[in-house]
């Protein structure tokens, strides 16, 4: 073979392996929910205030190394914020510092299991029951978000949730709501000021975060809006955020600055609710019960971001 057929031969060869890397690739940037490995497709934003686009999200492990202490044996600052729990017979402060690093974390204690999230560029950290259709699945954190909001993806289904409205937005439950647990976020001295047998939830292992960086620094309030820079940690502002409560037929926000001029509690009348709204400035904190003194889920979130995801809320007013 001539030197002249060599090189034409090598070329073809060369367009046809170009050729099919293509129609691969191709194929695989139609299917807008696959989900392979430790990614998962679909379109969403890559980056806080960028564009959403179908791309390949990648997926980190959640925390599952949690391990319950006695107060006295984690220090933590008054101020810093924590993530509480009050069980039946038991009350758990998760640090938000040690969430920061994961964002997504599951917590089992007896036969419960818990899915803890904080998502730091909405101000929010949230609680859901861990089991999907009464089986443990365990919940991985994705590298996208929705309307700036933290992506979770349970392990069972490869299903991608979103925080603020517990909806999965892409997958096999696609539609379907996660259940949310009642909590509090709060200032470490409010909380176990209130709860003095409260139990810590630590995690000395932070070898496998998603932003190691994050972890070992301590978490307050910060205030932060699509399209500025993220704030550093230092920050402990308040006056974009509020309770968000979604009643179902009707959601509601209440924004701490407004809150903290008046009475606690609160009992907010609307419809055919009544909701008691506690409170305290000092712990830059609050929570809603019903009339009973059950808890009802709810969060604290800034209020551009509750808008985001509840359109129609009503913003309580004096």
């Amino acid at each position: 073979m001539t030197t002249v057929k060599k090189l034409k031969l090598i070329f073809l060869m060369m367009l046809f392996v170009v050729a099919f890397a293509s129609c691969k690739q191709n194929k695989t940037n139609n299917d807008t929910s696959k989900a392979e490995g430790d990614y998962v497709r679909l379109f969403a934003q890559d980056r806080p205030s960028g564009q959403p686009f179908v791309f390949n999200m990648p997926i980190d492990k959640g925390l599952d190394n949690l391990e319950l202490t006695d107060s006295g044996n984690e220090e933590l600052d008054s101020n810093e914020l924590v993530l509480g729990i009050s069980l039946a017979n038991s009350h758990i402060a998760v640090p938000i510092k040690y969430l920061s690093g994961f964002e997504v974390a599951n917590l089992v204690i007896g036969d419960d299991n818990f899915l803890l999230t904080y998502c730091p560029l909405v101000g929010s950290a949230r609680v859901f029951n861990g089991k999907i259709n009464g089986t443990k699945s365990g919940f991985d954190f994705g590298r996208g978000l929705k309307d700036n909001n933290l992506l979770i993806i349970d392990r069972e289904t490869k299903s991608v949730w979103n925080q603020l409205s517990g909806k999965a937005i892409e997958g096999k439950l696609k539609g379907k709501h996660l259940s949310p647990v009642a909590s509090i976020q709060s200032t470490w001295g409010f909380w176990k000021a209130k709860y003095p047998t409260t139990k810590v939830a630590i995690n000395k292992d932070t070898s496998n975060a998603a932003f190691p960086e994050e972890v070992l620094q301590k978490r307050y309030y910060n205030t932060w809006m699509p399209g500025k820079k993220r704030p550093n940690n230092s920050e402990h502002q308040i006056q974009n955020l509020g309770l968000g409560i979604d009643l179902g037929s009707l959601a509601i926000f209440f924004p701490l600055e407004t809150l903290f001029e008046g009475n606690s509690p609160l009992i907010y009348k609307q419809k055919n609710e009544e909701v008691y709204v506690h409170f305290d400035s000092s712990g830059l904190t609050a929570w809603a019960e019903d009339k009973k003194g059950g808890m009802i889920p709810s969060t604290i979130v800034y209020d551009w971001a509750w808008n985001n995801f509840y359109p129609n809320t009503i913003v309580f007013k004096k």
